[in-house]
């Protein structure tokens, strides 16, 4: 069973397991949602690869019925952009825009040797409990630290029931900035964007993330990193953070 299930009215109902470590739903699995339903799209019309995502969070996500408004906005030969939003209670709470691009193919352009990682030789790290005390979407994850500071996640169970190749990557790159934060003063960082552009489509079922943060004394963060697959690298992520100091 997936993470989010689409009712008889055409709501999305995220689980429990759906739930971030401070109040409503994790960002990453809200933009999931978005960018599944807008990479169906683009497979249904035949408009290419989704390859690049950017999402705005605008309040948090309650853990309530989630209503989508998917559409085409531009129809290109070479790309097309697409765009999502989630509605819950009567309020929007996030917007996503994606860029699908019409691949060439043979182009004499010489492509980095792959990697050949075995990500499953790697012991797991144990589970972290959110600071709510319920379950929260890190559960769904199995998460792996590697070499050269790179973090692998694997989805236990699909956040949609048919998973497409960039909102699978949305749910680990979502915890990029909160991989690399201090430790103190103890500070709630809540993300309130995302942005995820690749170079190719992940192959198998790990993600990795090698993270870099940046934080300022005026509440402002950054998180950035490159993502991984088990084959090399696949593209970027950032995001903008607000610190928040724990009452």
């Amino acid at each position: 069973m997936a993470i989010f299930e689409l009712d008889g009215s055409g709501h999305w109902i995220g689980s429990k397991l759906a739930q971030g470590p401070f109040t409503g739903l994790q960002g990453g699995g809200v933009a999931s949602v978005m960018v599944a339903e807008l990479e169906r799209i683009a497979a249904q019309e035949g408009l290419g690869a989704a390859m690049s995502v950017s999402v705005e969070f605008l309040r948090p996500t309650p853990l309530l019925p989630l209503k989508t408004y998917p559409k085409s906005l531009r129809q290109g030969r070479r790309s097309s952009v697409l765009t999502n939003e989630v509605w819950a209670d009567g309020k929007q709470t996030a917007a996503a825009t994606v860029c699908v691009i019409h691949s060439v193919g043979g182009l004499a352009i010489p492509s980095k040797e792959p990697l050949d990682i075995n990500v499953d030789q790697i012991a797991p790290l144990p589970p972290r409990d959110a600071p709510h005390g319920d379950p929260w979407l890190m559960d769904n994850f199995e998460i792996r630290p590697g070499a050269d500071g790179v973090i692998w996640f694997r989805h236990k169970n699909a956040i949609t029931p048919d998973a497409t190749p960039l909102a699978s990557v949305l749910g680990p790159a979502d915890w990029t900035h909160g991989l690399a934060r201090p430790s103190e003063p103890k500070l709630a960082d809540p993300n309130v964007n995302l942005q995820v552009a690749l170079a190719r489509h992940p192959c198998g079922e790990h993600i990795g993330i090698r993270p870099k943060t940046t934080w300022t004394s005026e509440g402002i963060g950054l998180g950035e990193g490159a993502l991984f697959d088990e084959h090399g690298e696949i593209g970027r992520v950032a995001m903008s953070a607000v610190l928040i100091p724990f009452a």
